[in-house]
């Protein structure tokens, strides 16, 4: 057997689909590699099913192995523990999958395979970032990249230079960006499906962390379609839930709740923890932003408490915000400074730079309701350096609106105020497609009140009226939606149940089917000559299937012919008391050949069907059948034909043994 040295690292689904289609438990070993490899992500249990199977299988045919090429042995071996590894760490079973990866890492070690080399550290990244171990994950996509050069796999190289260059983004942005932005393309035209998934997924994250937000959502989408249609479901749910983040950060809810939607749907379908608690983390901050406090808190909650074992994630720290950001919404000024500080302390163990701005902007919003006013002022102006220098020109906007307030109930002047709600407002009004808060929008019109200047605060608060409406508008439809859901998902259930009985009742009628048959079968058995069997087996087909038998054929001893056995009509019915086998247009003959039931309509209506008697003989016997015009004939009397006329065909040959 040849062995199969490189597969596509990620195959296209339609083309995973068709082969899983088509495979076998008779299978050769490549075919059931090849699909167990492509179902990793779009059918994890069958994946791991085939992987298991056949690691097992290798394991017991070592007179077979034992002939093989060993690199390709190791080879095989190697992708199928990395099949199971990848599928334990989407489950976030993640000590299980490191166990996996060493497995693999130890097939390799006497020969070595750089594709399968670069895709086991690019699994091993993908663990270390769910750890939350970023800096041993940035190793890990360098690694992969260099396994991937080694090799000379364009296709790799290209992808996993895409991955490393989104890890990177996370630790740096400014030089991340300097330092691949030229390197790579600067679109996906004519890229696979599987490069043009991870290229369009480091463009969003770079524009994202710009705060370009209407660019990210333009190449989410590409990497969202792209992704699907490579089988990256994993990259696939993380772009729709950053497509819900970057249209909740430009205050477009609706838009990012139907992405979000669209994302969970999908993440609940394969059942990943991982993937799950990423929608429910961002889910939960656009319920936020559009003032359902309480539904935010208790999405973030539970997207917590499935991560609950991998508190360093980046999804996991990603809720804490903003479970944060709603206890502060919610008036638990104590318990949101409490989440903020333990997320300082899991980002700079994580090394996460992008998420410094956050952690301490929470913590200035913290401080300040608790009146702690120098110390919020002084945390807000250090998060301000950080986010310039970091270019989060969004966050700018919130701190400095954040700086305004401090100023405000810290008692400065009214132009004090004025000036950093200005700074916030232009700032806002740089960013393409950004969407003021209403409660910016109305702390302006107060200060511009305050500064004496009644007409500009009364056109800024008609601008807050306005957002505020959008927002509640977002809400009543998201509301409405929810209570649709709930309404479909009753009458899913009752489908469900419904399908269940009918099921249920199939069961039974197949079960009482088979019954009759055992009796009806005994009957035959019973007899003990040819003539009273073929008069059983008439009575029988007549009462069940309202059919009527007309004879039965057998071959002569020259095997040539067919000769006329027992019949209910002569010769006046048509029915010749010889047939040739080699008759081409006798459809008796035809059955006789090739054991296949033929069908033919009669020009007085009746239809006649000659079916094979098959039971252990090498030549089966033919029985001729009428039934009347109209008469329904499918999978069910098929079926039952069959089982009679098979306890006939070894009836008959006992009673003419």
């Amino acid at each position: 057997m040849a062995f199969a040295h490189e597969l596509l690292l990620f195959p296209l689904e339609r083309e995973v689909q068709a082969a899983a289609q088509q495979l076998q438990d008779s299978s050769d070993w490549n075919s059931r590699l090849a699909v167990a490899w492509g179902l990793r992500q779009l059918n994890s249990p069958r994946a791991q099913a085939l992987a298991t199977a056949l690691l097992k299988e290798l394991e017991e045919s070592q007179e077979q192995t034992a002939f093989m090429d060993p690199a390709a042995l190791s080879t095989m071996r190697a992708r199928l523990h990395l099949v199971q590894g990848e599928v334990a760490m989407l489950m976030m079973r993640l000590d299980d999958a490191q166990a996996c990866v060493e497995r693999a890492r130890a097939e390799l070690q006497a020969h070595p395979n750089p594709c399968v080399q670069a895709d086991l550290h690019g699994l091993q990244a993908s663990i270390h970032a769910d750890r939350g171990d970023v800096d041993l994950q940035r190793d890990a996509q360098q690694s992969a990249l260099d396994w991937a050069d080694q090799a000379q796999d364009a296709e790799r190289q290209l992808y996993y230079r895409a991955c490393l260059a989104r890890a990177d983004l996370f630790l740096d942005f400014e030089l991340a960006r300097a330092t691949w932005s030229e390197q790579l393309p600067s679109s996906g035209e004519g890229l696979s499906a599987m490069c043009r998934a991870a290229l369009s997924d480091y463009r969003a994250l770079e524009h994202g962390l710009g705060s370009e937000y209407v660019e990210a959502a333009a190449f989410l989408e590409q990497s969202y379609e792209a992704s699907l249609e490579s089988g990256q479901v994993r990259r696939a749910i993380g772009a729709a839930s950053n497509l819900g983040y970057s249209y909740t950060s430009i205050s477009d809810f609706e838009t990012a709740l139907a992405w979000l939607k669209k994302g969970l749907a999908v993440a609940r379908r394969v059942r990943w923890p991982g993937a799950i608690g990423l929608c429910l983390a961002q889910t939960g901050e656009a319920l936020r932003r559009v003032g359902q406090t309480e539904s935010a808190r208790e999405l973030l909650r539970e997207c917590l408490q499935t991560l609950a074992q991998h508190p360093h994630s980046r999804t996991a720290m990603m809720a804490l915000d903003y479970l944060g950001q709603a206890e502060l919404d919610h008036g638990h000024y104590e318990e949101a400074l409490k989440h903020f500080e333990l997320l300082g302390q899991r980002e700079r163990h994580s090394h996460s730079s992008d998420m410094r701005t956050g952690v301490v902007l929470g913590r200035a919003r913290a401080l300040m309701h608790l009146g702690r006013l120098d110390e919020a002022k002084s945390v807000a102006l250090e998060a301000i350096k950080a986010a310039t220098a970091q270019q989060q020109r969004s966050d700018l906007v919130e701190l400095r609106a954040l700086v305004a307030e401090i100023e405000r109930r810290s008692g400065a002047t009214p132009d004090t105020v004025l000036s950093w709600l200005q700074l916030a407002l232009e700032q806002a009004q740089a960013l393409e497609a950004y969407q003021p808060k209403p409660e910016l929008l109305d702390a302006a019109a107060e200060a511009l009140s305050q500064a004496g200047r009644p007409e500009e605060a009364y056109a800024m608060e008609r601008r807050a009226m306005a957002a505020r409406q959008a927002a509640w508008a977002t809400a009543s439809r998201h509301a409405r939606q929810q209570v649709e859901v709930a309404r479909n998902e009753r009458q899913h259930a009752r489908q469900q149940a419904q399908a269940k009985e009918e099921r249920l009742a199939k069961l039974q009628a197949a079960h009482e089917q088979l019954q009759q048959l055992v009796v009806l079968g005994r009957e035959i058995w019973r007899q003990r000559s040819p003539g009273l069997i073929f008069t059983v087996l008439c009575r029988e087909l007549r009462s069940v299937l309202s059919a009527e038998v007309l004879a039965v054929y057998r071959r002569d001893a020259s095997g040539q012919t067919l000769v006329m056995g027992e019949s209910s009509k002569g010769e006046h019915e048509g029915l010749p008391l010889k047939i040739a086998v080699s008759d081409p247009d006798s459809p008796c003959a035809a059955c006789s050949r090739d054991w296949t039931e033929r069908h033919e309509t009669l020009e007085r209506g009746p239809t006649r069907i000659f079916a094979p008697m098959v039971g252990d003989d090498a030549n089966p016997a033919v029985l001729v059948l009428e039934l009347p015009e109209g008469q329904a004939w499918g999978t069910r009397e098929q079926g039952i034909l069959r089982h009679l006329s098979t306890d006939a065909a070894l009836a008959f040959k006992r009673a003419m043994a």
